[in-house]
Parts: structure tokens; sequence; C-alpha cells
């Protein structure tokens, strides 16, 4: 499933983030220990606030968002966590493709990160409640979910982890990268893995977002 069918649409394509971006959104709005209330992720994934055509487009453009949030939720339930098609680093494909902040991957990887940082706050509450129950798996958490953000930053803007590495002294971080990038969809399923650690923390969340969905 993905919101291909929305942005067909030129109307619908002018008003939102890009596609990619936006499903990698609400990936990470769906992951997150706490899920956030639609009238918040709705707003991310929007690029031009305030210029909605009429009640019809709002309610194709909500529709479809709620489908593909609801689907993103349910692979998330059934262990069915992949990265998307088009979220991959190409080997054959030219560099400068590759370090371009608006490949597919990029993108994906970039509206993810968003949502992560609109959560930030859900992510910190849980993390302590875990700290305060059970501290002894802190460290290993800790470990492996920095690890994950490290390889989604890294490749949301590849130019400037490159630049970064360079100022470590690491000259061969760019030659290592498409053997670092097949260790995303692991670093993906950690990420959601952790996040259903945290979760299990905190008191129906998913109960209570099923309630009060409109």
């Amino acid at each position: 499933m993905n919101l291909l069918s929305i942005y067909e649409k030129p109307e619908n394509a002018a008003l939102l983030h890009s596609r990619y971006y936006v499903e990698g959104v609400l990936f990470g709005a769906g992951v997150a220990p706490e899920i956030p209330m639609p009238d918040a992720w709705l707003t991310w994934t929007i690029k031009h606030h305030g210029q909605m055509q009429d009640a019809q487009q709002a309610d194709e453009i909500t529709d479809a968002l709620f489908a593909y949030f609801k689907y993103c939720l349910a692979m998330m339930t059934n262990n069915e966590v992949t990265m998307p098609s088009y979220a991959v680093f190409e080997e054959d494909a030219e560099y400068s493709q590759q370090i371009d902040n608006d490949s597919p991957l990029s993108q994906w990887l970039s509206g993810l990160l968003t949502a992560h940082s609109n959560t930030e706050k859900v992510w910190q509450n849980a993390w302590s409640i875990m700290h305060k129950k059970s501290p002894e798996n802190a460290p290993a958490l800790a470990k492996k979910l920095k690890h994950s953000l490290g390889m989604f930053t890294t490749f949301a803007d590849i130019a400037l982890a490159i630049e970064q590495a360079k100022k470590r002294g690491q000259e061969d971080f760019e030659s290592k990268l498409p053997s670092i990038a097949k260790a995303l969809p692991n670093a993906l399923n950690t990420y959601v893995e952790v996040s259903g650690e945290l979760a299990a923390f905190l008191p129906n969340q998913f109960e209570t977002f099923v309630q009060k969905e409109p």
C-alpha cells in the first residue's frame, strides 16, 4: 500500500510534502511508544497550510492518510515491518543521485525523523517510566535506539554524514556506505522493537487511539 493515488492530482501534490516524506512521517508517527493523535500527525504532512480547496479535497486527503497510517500500524502489530521498496541505496546508481537529499530513501527517512522529533517528549516519557521500573534494560535499549537513529540520520542526509565523517578522520566512510546501507532494514526493525519495549510500560495507549479516532 502507498499514497500514490492522492498524489496523482496536482492540487494534492502541491498541498502536501512529497509522497516519500509523508509515508515516512506516518510510519514514524505510528511507531512512537505512545501514538500521537491524528490532529497532530496530520499537520506534519502538509507543506502549505490554509490552502485546502474545499471539504471534498480535505476528506480525500484525510481518508488516504488515515488508511496508510492504519496500514503502518498493522505492519507493526503483525511483525511485518519492512523498508518501502523505493527506500534503497542503489550501489550501481550514479553516486551524485545517492547523496541527493531528494532521493526517495532520503525523503522517507527525513519524514520518519521528523515524526521522531515531534514525538520526542513521548519517547522521553516512556523512557523515564521504563528507567524507573526496569533500569537494567536501559543501557541496551539506549545503544539500540542510538544506533538506529544514527543510521536514519546518515542516509537522510548522506552529504552531511560524509562531511562529518571526514572531520572525524574517517576517510573511508564514503566507500563503506553501500555495505552500511544493507543494515538499514535491521536498524528499522530494531527501532520498532525498542518502541514496543517502551510502550509496554505505558497503559493502554493503542486502545486510547482507537477510541478517540474520529
